[in-house]
Protein backbone atom coordinates (compact mmCIF):
# COMPACT_ATOMS: atom_id res chain seq x y z
CA UNK A 1 0.00 0.00 0.00
CA UNK A 2 1.34 3.23 -0.87
CA UNK A 3 1.45 5.35 2.69
CA UNK A 4 1.47 8.64 0.84
CA UNK A 5 -2.01 8.05 -1.14
CA UNK A 6 -3.59 6.50 1.62
CA UNK A 7 -3.03 9.98 3.43
CA UNK A 8 -4.10 11.39 0.92
CA UNK A 9 -7.62 9.45 0.63
CA UNK A 10 -7.94 9.77 4.82
CA UNK A 11 -7.90 13.87 4.49
CA UNK A 12 -10.20 13.72 1.54
CA UNK A 13 -12.72 11.64 3.73
CA UNK A 14 -12.03 13.76 6.67
CA UNK A 15 -13.69 16.49 4.25
CA UNK A 16 -16.67 14.91 3.14
CA UNK A 17 -18.77 16.55 5.39
CA UNK A 18 -21.81 18.48 3.38
CA UNK A 19 -21.49 22.34 3.47
CA UNK A 20 -18.28 22.29 6.13
CA UNK A 21 -15.11 24.29 6.05
CA UNK A 22 -12.05 23.00 7.66
CA UNK A 23 -8.99 24.50 9.29
CA UNK A 24 -5.88 23.33 8.47
CA UNK A 25 -5.30 22.30 12.23
CA UNK A 26 -8.83 20.78 12.03
CA UNK A 27 -7.64 18.49 9.24
CA UNK A 28 -4.22 17.51 11.15
CA UNK A 29 -5.99 16.36 13.97
CA UNK A 30 -8.49 13.94 11.84
CA UNK A 31 -5.59 12.38 10.11
CA UNK A 32 -3.05 12.35 12.78
CA UNK A 33 -0.69 13.97 10.35
CA UNK A 34 1.36 16.89 11.06
CA UNK A 35 -0.08 20.15 9.96
CA UNK A 36 2.86 20.64 7.33
CA UNK A 37 2.36 17.18 5.74
CA UNK A 38 -1.47 18.21 5.61
CA UNK A 39 -0.68 21.49 4.26
CA UNK A 40 1.29 19.59 1.20
CA UNK A 41 -1.29 17.46 0.28
CA UNK A 42 -3.74 20.20 0.45
CA UNK A 43 -1.64 22.15 -2.04
CA UNK A 44 -1.71 19.27 -4.57
CA UNK A 45 -5.55 18.77 -4.08
CA UNK A 46 -6.28 22.86 -4.70
CA UNK A 47 -4.24 22.69 -7.81
CA UNK A 48 -6.41 20.38 -9.57
CA UNK A 49 -9.76 21.62 -7.75
CA UNK A 50 -10.30 18.56 -5.86
CA UNK A 51 -9.92 21.05 -3.00
CA UNK A 52 -10.74 24.57 -2.83
CA UNK A 53 -9.74 27.29 0.06
CA UNK A 54 -11.21 30.50 1.16
CA UNK A 55 -8.62 33.03 0.87
CA UNK A 56 -10.44 34.96 3.42
CA UNK A 57 -10.29 32.59 5.85
CA UNK A 58 -8.25 30.46 5.05
CA UNK A 59 -10.45 27.29 5.26
CA UNK A 60 -11.09 24.24 3.08
CA UNK A 61 -13.41 22.11 1.33
CA UNK A 62 -14.24 19.85 -1.13
CA UNK A 63 -13.56 21.55 -4.76
CA UNK A 64 -15.95 21.00 -8.08
CA UNK A 65 -13.23 18.71 -9.91
CA UNK A 66 -15.01 15.71 -7.80
CA UNK A 67 -18.15 16.18 -8.90
CA UNK A 68 -17.44 15.07 -12.11
CA UNK A 69 -16.06 12.09 -10.95
CA UNK A 70 -18.65 11.37 -8.94
CA UNK A 71 -20.73 11.31 -11.26
CA UNK A 72 -18.76 9.03 -13.62
CA UNK A 73 -18.46 6.24 -10.57
CA UNK A 74 -22.60 6.93 -10.11
CA UNK A 75 -23.03 6.37 -13.40
CA UNK A 76 -20.77 3.17 -13.53
CA UNK A 77 -22.49 1.97 -10.83
CA UNK A 78 -26.08 2.08 -12.69
CA UNK A 79 -24.22 0.85 -15.82
CA UNK A 80 -22.78 -2.17 -13.86
CA UNK A 81 -25.90 -2.69 -12.28
CA UNK A 82 -28.22 -2.52 -15.30
CA UNK A 83 -25.64 -4.41 -17.83
CA UNK A 84 -25.39 -7.90 -15.18
CA UNK A 85 -28.82 -9.55 -16.07
CA UNK A 86 -27.99 -8.88 -20.04
CA UNK A 87 -24.38 -10.26 -19.61
CA UNK A 88 -25.80 -13.22 -18.10
CA UNK A 89 -28.25 -13.82 -21.17
CA UNK A 90 -25.25 -13.13 -23.13
CA UNK A 91 -23.40 -15.62 -21.60
CA UNK A 92 -25.97 -18.32 -21.34
CA UNK A 93 -27.31 -17.77 -25.26
CA UNK A 94 -23.79 -18.07 -26.81
CA UNK A 95 -21.97 -20.21 -23.94
CA UNK A 96 -19.18 -17.64 -23.85
CA UNK A 97 -17.90 -15.24 -21.80
CA UNK A 98 -19.68 -12.32 -21.31
CA UNK A 99 -17.98 -8.79 -21.31
CA UNK A 100 -18.89 -4.87 -20.55
CA UNK A 101 -16.17 -2.55 -21.70
CA UNK A 102 -15.93 0.60 -21.03
CA UNK A 103 -13.30 3.59 -22.54
CA UNK A 104 -10.94 4.75 -19.96
CA UNK A 105 -8.64 7.72 -21.42
CA UNK A 106 -7.35 5.79 -25.01
CA UNK A 107 -7.55 2.17 -23.51
CA UNK A 108 -10.68 -0.12 -22.62
CA UNK A 109 -11.43 -1.26 -19.88
CA UNK A 110 -13.51 -4.17 -18.93
CA UNK A 111 -16.15 -3.04 -16.19
CA UNK A 112 -18.25 -6.29 -15.73
CA UNK A 113 -17.66 -10.26 -17.03
CA UNK A 114 -20.10 -12.94 -16.55
CA UNK A 115 -18.55 -16.50 -17.34
CA UNK A 116 -19.77 -19.16 -19.95
CA UNK A 117 -19.80 -22.78 -19.67
CA UNK A 118 -17.06 -23.43 -21.58
CA UNK A 119 -13.31 -24.88 -20.15
CA UNK A 120 -11.64 -23.70 -22.50
CA UNK A 121 -11.84 -19.53 -22.82
CA UNK A 122 -9.95 -16.94 -24.62
CA UNK A 123 -8.40 -14.75 -21.10
CA UNK A 124 -9.58 -11.44 -20.93
CA UNK A 125 -10.20 -9.99 -17.21
CA UNK A 126 -11.69 -7.69 -15.17
CA UNK A 127 -9.90 -4.94 -14.81
CA UNK A 128 -7.61 -5.10 -18.03
CA UNK A 129 -6.74 -1.86 -19.85
CA UNK A 130 -6.20 -2.40 -23.81
CA UNK A 131 -5.87 -0.11 -26.65
CA UNK A 132 -8.97 1.25 -28.32
CA UNK A 133 -8.21 -0.25 -31.63
CA UNK A 134 -7.40 -3.91 -30.53
CA UNK A 135 -10.51 -6.16 -30.49
CA UNK A 136 -14.26 -5.43 -31.43
CA UNK A 137 -15.34 -4.52 -27.90
CA UNK A 138 -12.97 -1.73 -27.92
CA UNK A 139 -12.88 -0.55 -31.54
CA UNK A 140 -16.32 -0.45 -30.79
CA UNK A 141 -16.26 2.12 -27.78
CA UNK A 142 -13.38 3.80 -30.69
CA UNK A 143 -16.04 3.67 -33.52
CA UNK A 144 -18.31 6.54 -32.01
CA UNK A 145 -15.78 9.14 -30.65
CA UNK A 146 -15.50 12.36 -32.27
CA UNK A 147 -13.12 13.08 -35.21
CA UNK A 148 -11.14 15.33 -32.81
CA UNK A 149 -10.95 12.57 -30.19
CA UNK A 150 -9.66 9.73 -33.86
CA UNK A 151 -6.87 12.53 -34.58
CA UNK A 152 -5.50 12.72 -31.38
CA UNK A 153 -5.69 8.72 -31.05
CA UNK A 154 -4.08 7.90 -33.84
CA UNK A 155 -1.12 10.47 -33.57
CA UNK A 156 -0.48 8.79 -29.85
CA UNK A 157 -0.14 5.86 -31.62
CA UNK A 158 -1.08 2.37 -32.81
CA UNK A 159 0.61 -0.12 -31.39
CA UNK A 160 0.30 -3.79 -32.73
CA UNK A 161 -0.80 -6.25 -29.80
CA UNK A 162 -1.04 -9.59 -32.21
CA UNK A 163 -0.32 -10.58 -35.77
CA UNK A 164 -3.69 -9.00 -37.40
CA UNK A 165 -4.19 -5.75 -35.34
CA UNK A 166 -4.62 -2.34 -37.91
CA UNK A 167 -1.76 0.04 -37.21
CA UNK A 168 -2.19 1.80 -40.27
CA UNK A 169 -4.60 4.72 -39.50
CA UNK A 170 -6.07 5.01 -43.14
CA UNK A 171 -7.45 1.31 -42.80
CA UNK A 172 -8.31 1.44 -39.16
CA UNK A 173 -10.74 4.87 -40.03
CA UNK A 174 -12.25 2.53 -42.78
CA UNK A 175 -12.62 -0.08 -40.02
CA UNK A 176 -14.35 2.67 -37.89
CA UNK A 177 -16.63 3.52 -40.63
CA UNK A 178 -18.23 0.23 -41.08
CA UNK A 179 -18.49 -0.50 -37.69
CA UNK A 180 -20.51 2.66 -37.36
CA UNK A 181 -22.62 1.92 -40.55
CA UNK A 182 -23.48 -1.63 -39.29
CA UNK A 183 -23.65 -1.23 -35.75
CA UNK A 184 -21.42 -3.81 -34.32
CA UNK A 185 -17.66 -5.06 -34.84
CA UNK A 186 -16.20 -8.30 -35.60
CA UNK A 187 -12.69 -8.85 -34.87
CA UNK A 188 -10.56 -11.78 -36.11
CA UNK A 189 -7.20 -12.25 -33.91
CA UNK A 190 -6.20 -8.33 -34.12
CA UNK A 191 -5.94 -8.41 -30.30
CA UNK A 192 -5.78 -12.22 -29.50
CA UNK A 193 -4.35 -15.11 -31.68
CA UNK A 194 -6.68 -17.63 -33.00
CA UNK A 195 -9.56 -15.68 -31.42
CA UNK A 196 -12.69 -14.27 -32.94
CA UNK A 197 -14.46 -11.63 -30.73
CA UNK A 198 -18.12 -9.93 -31.62
CA UNK A 199 -18.94 -6.39 -30.17
CA UNK A 200 -22.17 -3.72 -30.35
CA UNK A 201 -22.26 -0.87 -28.96
CA UNK A 202 -24.44 0.79 -25.35
CA UNK A 203 -25.44 4.34 -25.56
CA UNK A 204 -26.68 6.13 -22.88
CA UNK A 205 -30.06 8.43 -22.73
CA UNK A 206 -28.14 11.50 -24.45
CA UNK A 207 -27.44 9.51 -27.36
CA UNK A 208 -23.62 9.28 -26.74
CA UNK A 209 -21.62 5.69 -26.21
CA UNK A 210 -21.22 4.91 -22.65
CA UNK A 211 -20.24 1.16 -23.28
CA UNK A 212 -19.85 -1.77 -25.49
CA UNK A 213 -21.05 -5.27 -24.87
CA UNK A 214 -20.04 -8.75 -26.66
CA UNK A 215 -17.97 -11.71 -26.41
CA UNK A 216 -14.67 -13.31 -27.91
CA UNK A 217 -14.33 -16.98 -28.37
CA UNK A 218 -11.80 -19.25 -30.26
CA UNK A 219 -12.36 -19.78 -33.58
CA UNK A 220 -13.75 -22.87 -33.84
CA UNK A 221 -17.05 -22.66 -31.19
CA UNK A 222 -17.94 -19.37 -33.80
CA UNK A 223 -17.67 -21.53 -36.82
CA UNK A 224 -20.22 -24.31 -34.58
CA UNK A 225 -22.22 -21.60 -32.96
CA UNK A 226 -22.36 -19.36 -36.56
CA UNK A 227 -21.21 -15.82 -36.82
CA UNK A 228 -24.55 -14.57 -37.40
CA UNK A 229 -26.36 -15.95 -35.16
CA UNK A 230 -23.51 -14.73 -32.91
CA UNK A 231 -24.04 -11.48 -33.74
CA UNK A 232 -27.22 -11.33 -34.19
CA UNK A 233 -27.21 -12.03 -29.94
CA UNK A 234 -24.65 -9.24 -29.13
CA UNK A 235 -27.05 -6.78 -31.09
CA UNK A 236 -30.15 -7.86 -29.20
CA UNK A 237 -28.42 -8.07 -26.04
CA UNK A 238 -26.78 -4.63 -26.45
CA UNK A 239 -29.83 -3.01 -28.20
CA UNK A 240 -31.79 -4.49 -24.28
CA UNK A 241 -29.05 -2.38 -22.32
CA UNK A 242 -29.56 0.83 -24.39
CA UNK A 243 -33.07 0.61 -23.28
CA UNK A 244 -32.45 0.05 -19.40
CA UNK A 245 -29.54 2.83 -19.59
CA UNK A 246 -32.30 5.03 -21.13
CA UNK A 247 -31.46 5.22 -24.70
CA UNK A 248 -34.79 4.60 -26.88
CA UNK A 249 -34.54 6.45 -30.31
CA UNK A 250 -33.32 2.84 -31.84
CA UNK A 251 -34.26 4.34 -35.39
CA UNK A 252 -30.87 6.28 -35.31
CA UNK A 253 -28.92 2.79 -34.50
CA UNK A 254 -26.95 1.96 -36.51
CA UNK A 255 -25.64 5.97 -36.57
CA UNK A 256 -23.79 8.31 -35.95
CA UNK A 257 -24.18 10.52 -32.70
CA UNK A 258 -23.84 14.17 -33.22
CA UNK A 259 -20.69 14.19 -31.39
CA UNK A 260 -18.56 12.62 -34.04
CA UNK A 261 -18.54 15.28 -36.01
CA UNK A 262 -17.17 17.29 -33.59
Amino acid sequence: MVQSLLRAIELLEALKVPERWFSLAELAEQVQLPPSTVHRILQTFCEKMYVVRDDKTHLYRLGPALISLGMAAANNVKLQSAALPVLQKLSHSTGEDAFLVIPAGFKGLVLEKVEGPNNLKVIEKFGYEVDLHCGALRKTLLAYQSQAYLKDYIEHGLKRLANHTIVDAAELLLDLAKIREEGLAVSYGDYIEDAIGVGAPVFGSDGEIIASIGVISPNARVEKIGLETLKQTVKDCADELCYRMGYVNFSMRPGVPASFAK
